[in-house]
């Protein structure tokens, strides 16, 4: 049973899985090898909190329970003694991270499950480090996780079926959504669709197709709305009327071709489109704060959620 858990880097994400576990009852100690990091990732955790019982997602008067559930430590020994769950989230390197696995097996419990956060790494190169390899696997959030449902459950290849069940239930206990890959591919499901996204939204910027508002207000005012609800392939299910995703590939899918074949397939970002994206989100910029960026971000998330959940 996992009870216990332990935040291992204190960034954006570990600061935020921290936020999550503390405000589900979970005591989560966090620990970062930057004590600095360590904390402001602290105090940033706190601030969700905060932030959470201002938009009603968390009941204030569970707030001081879940602050004092955030427990900053000052090593890996004190983080790791007697925790049942680590939460990984540091660099994406495997270098980095074969050396940070070999030593937290001098101080973890053997039962105790290891879970990264990695975006795209292969949790099987992972594994090899680990004298325990079979409690290990990927359990990638979307940011922020303290807000954001979907967990992506990647099993290496010496993971057991246990450990990745036990990983499962937990998360759907705490209102996660989490998806099963059955094999592993970089970048999992969720950052390779947004990739191909991206890499289009760059193209038609690069080209200009469109300016960089327009190309994002032409994605969350369309097809955006709809992703909120439904995946892909629900939505051309439906999109075939009576006849279904059949009909649709036989007949609309058909002219996508047209545009696959005009779509770029670069492998690298373009200076001019890296130039291009970065000058273009300044005026956005000027509209609010960063602070005020993501303080919309958080509210409209909350709410979109609420009414899903309806």
């Amino acid at each position: 049973m996992i009870q216990q858990i332990a935040i291992l880097g204190c960034g954006l994400i570990g600061s935020s899985w921290a936020s999550f576990f503390a405000s589900k009852g979970f005591r989560s100690k966090l620990y970062d090898i930057d004590t600095a990091t360590c904390q402001r990732g602290t105090e940033q955790a706190r601030e969700n909190l905060h932030r959470l019982v201002e938009l009603k997602s968390l009941p204030e008067e569970q707030l001081s329970d879940a602050i004092s559930n955030l427990i900053p430590v000052h090593s890996l020994e004190e983080l790791l003694g007697d925790c049942d769950y680590v939460q990984e989230s540091v660099l994406e390197d495997y270098e980095i991270k074969a050396k940070l696995y070999r030593d937290m097996e001098t101080f973890l419990p053997t039962d105790a499950i290891i879970a990264s956060s990695s975006s795209g790494l292969l949790v099987s190169q992972m594994q090899q480090v680990l004298e325990y390899p079979q409690r290990s696997l990927i359990a990638h959030p979307f940011n922020p996780p303290h807000l954001i449902p979907l967990v992506e459950l990647v099993p290496g290849k010496q993971t057991t079926v246990e450990t990745l069940e036990t990983v499962r239930e937990f998360f759907l206990q705490l209102g996660k959504q989490p998806v099963l890959l059955k094999k592993e591919v970089p970048g999992h499901i969720a950052n390779r669709l947004a990739a191909a996204l991206w890499r289009e939204a760059l193209a038609l910027l690069d080209d200009d197709v469109a300016s960089l508002e327009d190309i994002d207000t032409a994605l969350c005012t369309g097809p955006g709305l709809r992703w909120a609800l439904m995946g892909q392939h629900l939505i051309y299910e439906l999109g075939g009327g009576s006849g279904g995703y059949e009909k649709f590939i036989e007949t609309i899918g058909c002219s996508f071709s047209s545009y696959w074949e005009d779509m770029q397939t670069w492998t690298q970002i373009p200076e001019s489109a890296k130039k291009k994206a970065i000058s273009g989100t300044t005026p956005l910029m000027e509209k609010r704060t960063r602070e005020e960026w993501i303080a919309w971000r958080d509210e409209k998330l909350i709410k979109i959620q609420q009414v899903i959940e309806e």
